[in-house]
């Protein structure tokens, strides 16, 4: 089964001061999750005088994760909670479940990563404009995904 962009349930919690998990959101999906690709650096070595190299493969990274989602009257009473965390590069987890056809959760099709969030984003306004506003969190992914 091949899946859409739109096929996924896309949630953060943050870890509090006292080291409750505490959802972050208006309760929705956040609507977008790029990011957090785990990436080996590249070792290669040439055996003999001038033999043809051999990939050795490295230590592994995971890059940062992003989520978006519509900037709301929650998110803006929310940001002063996820500010204050990322001055504290509090723990935080985002799981990204994968849906059928229908918006069912796919029997384990999930990704889950853990980390420290980064940045807590309120968007830019512009008063000639109509677009949906968007809020950011950036998370420092750990390179081992939780299961």
């Amino acid at each position: 089964m091949y899946l859409k962009e739109n096929q996924a349930d896309i949630r953060l919690w943050v870890y509090d001061a006292k080291g409750k998990k505490v959802a972050i959101g208006d309760g929705n999906s956040w609507f977008d999750y790029s990011g957090a690709d785990l990436k080996a650096s590249s070792n290669k070595t040439r055996p003999g005088g001038m033999g043809y190299e051999v990939e050795l493969g490295g230590p592994a990274t995971r890059s940062d994760a992003t989520i978006t989602i519509q900037n709301s009257d929650t998110m803006v009473g929310q940001h002063g909670f996820l500010e204050d965390r990322v001055s504290r590069s509090a723990r935080a987890e985002i799981v990204v479940t994968f849906l059928d056809d229908e918006g069912v959760a796919l029997p384990s099709a999930r990704f889950h990563i853990t980390g420290k969030i980064l940045q807590a984003s309120l968007p830019g306004m512009k008063a000639d404009s109509g677009a949906q506003s968007m809020y950011t969190v950036m998370l420092g992914a750990d390179e081992r995904r939780a299961s």
